[in-house]
């Protein structure tokens, strides 16, 4: 990770470059999913950081509170192969009640152009009690959502009817975050590793929603299990917790074929 490329556009938009290895791409050339996801949520962390020093990890972790994902919607425009450097352009949308925004743009360093566009929303979440903190109530000068014509939408994510496949993780130490639950990365590569070889292979994807549910912690059996629509390229996922049955995370890919 490339840390010489940091500009800080105004208080609420950062862009930062990040060396692509040969480890972060798949046998296809393509960058690997999980990586690009990794370096969005490290931009996301030092832009709050810049909006001030209270909504960061470190300011919330002094009232007990922390930020978690709730969902994601990505837009791939172009193919991400044989990438050598990419620029990650992140903007703080600001909050309504108690959802906080934030959009993400990636582009290929070599050639300008626009790799994928994406929205997330996000909670501060008070860990001792588990619940959701009013952003709008707890902190009134906090930048006021408002939305704009080109916005990315955030889809609502259906229940699984019926299964395809599915596979059983154990969880590690190192899935573990700062909040020392299953960092929201860690279920992107656990939904992908329930498809076959061939299918990965010979897939592109063209967008990613992500649902997050709920947390899990370190000692928990995983389930992801998917469901393969052939027919219209998309596969449909949930994550769930196989000691309890709690469904944690759903997930929605859809593909071009190669």
């Amino acid at each position: 990770m490339s840390d010489t490329c940091e500009r800080e556009i105004d208080k609420y938009t950062l862009e930062k470059d990040y060396a692509i290895s040969v480890s972060e791409t798949e046998c296809s050339h393509r960058v690997k999913p999980v990586v690009l996801f990794n370096y969005m949520q490290d931009l996301a962390e030092k832009s709050i950081s810049i909006i001030g020093e209270q909504y960061s990890c470190d300011g919330l972790a002094k009232k007990g509170y922390g930020w978690f994902i709730i969902r994601y919607r990505i837009e791939f425009e172009n193919y991400l192969s044989d990438l050598k450097s990419i620029k990650i352009k992140t903007e703080s949308r600001g909050c309504q009640k108690s959802t906080f925004y934030r959009d993400f743009e990636i582009l290929d360093n070599n050639t300008q152009k626009v790799l994928l566009r994406a929205v997330s929303s996000w909670f501060i979440v008070d860990l001792g009690k588990k619940s959701i903190v009013n952003i709008e109530k707890e902190y009134p000068e906090f930048l006021q959502f408002t939305p704009r014509e080109n916005d990315l939408e955030l889809n609502r994510l259906k229940p699984l009817t019926a299964v395809t496949k599915e596979k059983i993780f154990e969880i590690r130490y190192d899935d573990l975050d700062i909040n020392n639950h299953v960092n929201n990365t860690v279920y992107i590569t656990w939904a992908l590793e329930a498809l076959d070889y061939d299918f990965r292979k010979n897939h592109i994807i063209k967008s990613i929603d992500v649902y997050f549910k709920r947390d899990v912690e370190y000692g928990e059996r995983i389930c992801s299990q998917v469901y393969i629509d052939e027919e219209n390229s998309v596969t449909e996922h949930l994550i769930k917790n196989a000691n309890t049955g709690d469904s944690l995370c759903l997930l929605k890919f859809t593909y071009r074929n190669i």
